[in-house]
């Protein structure tokens, strides 16, 4: 389909196609020498209607899944677990592990899938002003980019990634995916149950080794804070980055100063400050 067929206009019915008039050789003239708006990629896509759909993919999407599948898992092996023999040290390494799996299970695998999928583009702009979005942090980017190159001398692009730290993380999130995923395996192994009471309660315990309770702790508070820390990191950059266009739109506006306007500062409502910076 071409861009034209996407529209409908409907050229066989004589009142419909009345409303069009061939363009004269002067605006003809003046089309076709205008540069391209778009190119031969772009117009294929236009025509095939695709442009919302192929083009952006989160790419932690997949690992955050399955990080939330196994947290799932994790909450429910957890609850009430306890080491056997008795065991203090693996016995609060578990109570850890049900506590902070259960976190990334009910709120920070969510969390982190619902900003990343918005760093990522998969999902539009929506009412959350806190939170950044592909198309309003990179505008931000771009702008800040200029303006801390003259303020700060800045030369590298951390004004435009700085809010998008939490999609850069797949690697490091599969790898400690795949420490979780092993020795959850290990825990689910190291199960054992009995009942008791009437009727019949069934309680687990564990003979998990001290020190696979203590990894399995470690590498679950350890995908927690990182699910937490760096979504929270970048949305404090996002913000800040709103909060200095917001004050370079008001310092901005003392540019270029017209005589009246310089009339009514100078004379009856700048401060002393901004009369002297302006003379500066």
């Amino acid at each position: 389909m071409s861009v034209y067929a996407r529209l409908g206009f409907n050229s066989s019915d004589p009142l419909i196609n009345a409303v069009s008039q061939n363009y004269n050789s002067n605006v003809q003239t003046q089309m076709s020498i205008l540069p391209p708006l778009i190119k031969p990629w772009q117009a294929n896509a236009l025509g095939g209607g695709t442009v919302t759909s192929s083009f952006f993919v989160n790419p932690v999407a997949n690992v955050t899944q399955l990080i939330w599948n196994t947290s799932n898992t994790l909450s429910g092996l957890t609850f009430d677990l306890y080491a056997y023999p008795p065991n203090a040290i693996a016995n609060a390494a578990l109570a850890n592990v049900y506590s902070t799996s259960s976190i990334l299970s009910s709120n920070n695998a969510n969390s982190y899938l619902y900003i990343t999928n918005k760093q990522s583009n998969v999902i539009p702009v929506d009412g959350d002003t806190t939170t950044p979005h592909y198309n309003t942090a990179t505008a931000q980017g771009k702008m800040l980019s200029y303006i801390t190159n003259q303020t700060d001398g800045v030369q590298n692009s951390s004004v435009m990634l700085g809010a998008f730290t939490s999609v850069t993380l797949g690697n490091t999130l599969a790898n400690l995916y795949s420490t979780m995923s092993n020795l959850t395996i290990v825990l689910q192994n190291s199960l054992s149950f009995y009942e008791r009471g009437d009727p019949p309660v069934t309680y687990y315990t564990s003979n998990i080794s001290t020190a696979n309770a203590q990894a399995l702790q470690n590498v679950v508070s350890t995908i927690n804070f990182i699910m937490s820390y760096y979504p929270a990191q970048d949305s404090q950059f996002f913000q800040n980055s709103a909060n200095v266009i917001r004050d370079y739109g008001t310092v901005s506006q003392f540019n270029n100063l017209g005589q009246s306007q310089s009339y009514l500062i100078n004379n009856f409502i700048g401060t002393p400050t901004l009369i002297n910076n302006l003379k500066s």
